[in-house]
């Protein structure tokens, strides 16, 4: 069996074996080093550190970021360019809500896997945010097709952003929670 050690002072975790002289995460020497057993089954530690939510949600924030910033670059360039930056736009408030929602599916999934249940205070806030960010993404796609760009751009970028501010609430509850998790099988 695998034998790990944790740094005392920022909780890295790392394999015994070829350990180094000082922590990689934070660089304090290996006497604040100390023997570390996981207490979960090897497959939930697996199925964990593949890190699947913390990966799909980085989709919907760096879209949400996107397109207010297409939309302000959008005045600072040539009539050439601003059918091409709105072209993408589009695109990206399309995907958008697909992407929310697979972030949201990871994130029950990544919930249950660590907790063993869904319905904990942080993770219930956060499904709540979670479904308010899919229905704001939501209403920049129906926006987007139903009136068009050119016609709710200032109604994009303010949801946009709106979606922006949701997810750095979102993220804020899901570093707290990133290393928690239920011992046992």
């Amino acid at each position: 069996m695998k034998e790990y050690l944790r740094c005392k002072v920022c909780n890295y975790i790392m394999d015994k074996e070829g350990s180094p002289d000082k922590c990689p995460a934070c660089g304090v020497p290996e006497t604040a080093f100390e023997d570390y057993k996981y207490n979960i089954s090897n497959r939930r530690r697996i199925i964990m550190e593949l890190d699947i939510h913390p990966i799909v949600l980085h989709f919907p924030q760096a879209i949400s970021v996107l397109i207010p910033l297409l939309v302000i670059l959008n005045y600072f360039t040539s009539p050439v360019l601003t059918g091409k930056l709105y072209s993408t736009i589009e695109v990206l408030g399309c995907i958008l809500p697909v992407s929310v929602i697979a972030a949201i599916f990871t994130g029950i999934f990544d919930g249950h896997n660590r907790f063993r249940k869904t319905n904990t205070p942080h993770l219930i806030k956060k499904t709540i945010l979670g479904s308010l960010l899919a229905i704001i993404s939501f209403s920049i796609a129906a926006l987007i097709i139903i009136r068009g760009l050119n016609n709710s751009v200032v109604e994009v970028a303010a949801l946009s952003t709106t979606a922006v501010l949701l997810q750095i609430i979102l993220a804020r509850i899901g570093i707290k929670l990133m290393f928690a998790y239920t011992p046992g099988k």
